[in-house]
């Protein structure tokens, strides 16, 4: 009898849970890929320079391709550094005016832009900088990919954060938003360049 008695509750709890959780996926989120959200949405990015673009929230520049492209009129041309920790660092460190430089290729010869990415001090973004641009309401990636021109969906991007110890590094993966400090400093990433506005 005492079985009976507690179906009744334990059947009602399990009913109204159930619906309340189907009502629950009906909470007006939207599932919305960058691609359709950044073709009807303005982006708050504005070109400062030729491959470079200023986040007005942060005082922040980005240079729309990845460390090891070039940008040539709109389009990110050759592979994304995708090496070690140390060796990305490396990378950075010689990426001196001349090496900067070679960040953008224009078929003009205008030259009456104030600001150009080769007299840009590049570094590699920190995790919060990341969350910056990933902070969006959209996925597949989840960044504004009218202004950064090839993000790599597949993989986690370096970031100068320290990770749990001198073994490991922190990334995001810009896919998702997500990040970690256990990336083995051995494992290949690519990384976006950013530089403080002047």
């Amino acid at each position: 009898m005492s079985n009976r008695s507690n179906r009744g509750p334990r059947a009602w709890f399990a009913t109204t849970f159930t619906v309340a959780a189907l009502l629950g996926c009906g909470d007006g989120a939207v599932d919305v890929t960058c691609s359709e959200y950044f073709a009807d949405t303005p982006t708050r990015l504005t070109e400062k320079a030729p491959g470079v673009v200023h986040d007005a929230d942060t005082n922040l520049l980005w240079f729309q391709c990845n460390l090891g492209q070039t940008y040539v009129d709109g389009a990110c041309v050759g592979q994304p550094s995708n090496v070690n920790f140390d060796a990305t660092l490396a990378t950075l460190d010689t990426l001196s005016a001349d090496g900067a430089a070679r960040l953008v290729e224009t078929k003009s010869n205008e030259s009456n832009n104030p600001l150009a990415a080769s007299e840009l001090t590049w570094r590699m973004p920190t995790e919060a900088e990341y969350d910056s641009l990933t902070d969006v309401p959209c996925h597949s990636p989840k960044m504004d990919v009218t202004s950064f021109l090839d993000i790599r969906t597949d993989t986690y991007y370096w970031s100068s954060s320290e990770g749990r110890n001198d073994t490991y590094a922190c990334a995001t993966r810009l896919n998702d938003g997500l990040r970690t400090c256990q990336i083995k400093k051995t494992s290949v990433n690519p990384t976006l360049l950013v530089a403080s506005a002047p």
